[in-house]
């Protein structure tokens, strides 16, 4: 709560403003209450309430984006059965090649993340169709490994 005290015409007066809601403050003048209407422009908020994101317009003739809109090549999918990071990270050493077969429990891969070395292990027996990410190449959680039949 406010307090202000005026003078006006000679009569002082004592004023304790109480709250104010939108353009509606509650006040009391010398002991009696009153409700009055401030006449002045509402403040707006400059952050919008809703963003909505515009259209993206694409140039005519944009290979880039055919391509990138265009199906998977059937030799390009990945396989129903894969070997997926369980974390991301960067290839240290891939221990299998393609054609090997491993078993449950065989260290297939190791990966470096946050500085240290985590041994990728099968979690049954298989045999690599394809590898999906070398030694070299950082990866991200989810990512496929390798394909297995």
């Amino acid at each position: 709560m406010k307090k202000f005290k005026f003078t006006i015409g000679g009569s002082n007066y004592s004023v304790n403003v109480k709250g104010i809601e939108n353009n509606i403050a509650e006040i009391e003048v010398n002991g009696t209450p009153y409700e009055i209407e401030i006449e002045q422009e509402i403040k707006t908020s400059k952050t919008p309430v809703v963003l909505v994101r515009k259209e993206v317009k694409t140039k005519h003739g944009d290979e880039r984006m055919k391509e990138n809109l265009s199906p998977v090549s059937e030799e390009k999918r990945p396989s129903s059965k894969t070997i997926k990071s369980p974390l991301p990270g960067n290839i240290i050493k891939v221990n299998v090649n393609v054609g090997d077969s491993f078993k449950d429990g065989d260290i297939l891969m190791i990966i470096e993340s946050m500085k240290m070395e985590n041994n990728i292990l099968a979690e049954h027996d298989g045999k690599i169709t394809k590898i999906c990410a070398p030694a070299g190449k950082a990866v991200l959680q989810d990512e496929v490994l390798f394909e297995i039949e």
